[in-house]
């Protein structure tokens, strides 16, 4: 009866292992990692790396640009050699260009179609769309451009990138409506980071919790296997409660070598220290902050974790 119940156990975690598959999505930022300048890194980043969404194609206010990505020619070989998938990053030149772009129709189907043979012409695994800091009145228009691609280019897989949607500044994430994307959307990563940003009061990039609950709200909308977790490789230094610059996971040990630091409740490493007459504080994530989130994906069986950004971590 044991030997039985636990044949049991192990096909039922078997099933599970072959429903749920995390894998890897890095953003990579043009002309920032070039492959002949950094081999050993891409080397290793291949090994778990499935997707690398690069930016570089923008839209202004009637059309797109893509450029000859000239730097990126033996990353792209390399990583198709691997079977890494490779997805462009497109997003709006400014939200003034994004606001004409999206209330002049007359432009989309020329932009999709540019887009769409792009895809087909370079083997690309679909498009990515970074839409960000429009105001909500514009969410409408959104949702029809992505059904108008639908419909111009239904082979394409389209995904976007979705701010969180609770305890978010509410005049960002509005315009990223799940009720109204989740037609016309094959995958999403939602940015779980800049919780805390420039623009706001000190505190977490991120937060296990607040993670969560935003994960548990885009599944109401989306599968699963639809979702990644976006996490970050960075976090914010204010110096006297303004902010002051970015301090990537790549840099943190430096940091952590010299000031005192403590795990924040947010599970964020936070730095505090004084210098001359000016008070410092950052929280950064870190090897801990990241098995927490990677934990959220596996428990919720999300499709994987997308990290802002390759070379910061």
């Amino acid at each position: 009866m044991i030997i039985v119940r636990c044949i049991s156990i192990v096909l039922t975690l078997l099933r599970f292992s072959a429903v749920f598959s995390q894998q890897l999505w890095g953003y990579y930022v043009k002309d920032t990692l070039p492959y002949q300048q950094h081999i050993q890194y891409w080397e290793k980043r291949f090994a778990d790396c499935t997707v690398i969404c690069f930016t570089g194609i923008t839209i202004n206010s009637t059309a797109c640009t893509i450029p000859h990505f000239t730097n990126e020619k033996m990353l792209f070989k390399k990583a198709k050699e691997r079977g890494v998938s490779l997805i462009p990053h497109i997003t709006f030149t400014s939200v003034k260009n994004g606001i004409a772009f999206l209330t002049q129709q007359q432009h989309w189907e020329k932009t999709i179609k540019k887009l769409a043979g792009a895809v087909h012409t370079n083997n690309w695994s679909g498009c990515h769309f970074d839409f960000e800091y429009l105001p909500p009145q514009y969410a409408h228009h959104y949702a029809e451009f992505l059904k108008q691609f639908r419909a111009i280019a239904p082979d394409i897989h389209l995904s976007a990138a979705i701010f969180p949607q609770l305890e978010f500044n509410p005049q960002h994430s509005a315009f990223h409506d799940c009720a109204l994307l989740s037609a016309y959307l094959d995958a999403i990563v939602l940015m779980c980071y800049d919780y805390h940003n420039p623009k706001t009061k000190p505190g977490p990039v991120t937060s296990i919790h607040w993670t969560q609950k935003n994960i548990e709200y885009v599944l109401k909308f989306f599968k699963p296997q639809q979702v990644w977790l976006g996490i970050p490789a960075y976090g914010y230094i204010w110096r006297n409660d303004t902010y002051y610059s970015v301090i990537t996971m790549k840099t943190l040990s430096r940091y952590l070598s010299l000031y005192s630091n403590y795990r924040h409740n947010s599970g964020t490493i936070a730095l505090e220290y004084t210098q001359h007459t000016d008070q410092f504080i950052a929280y950064i994530p870190d090897v801990e902050t990241h098995r927490q989130l990677y934990q959220l994906a596996y428990t919720y069986q999300l499709k994987g974790i997308a990290l802002w950004r390759l070379g910061f971590e």
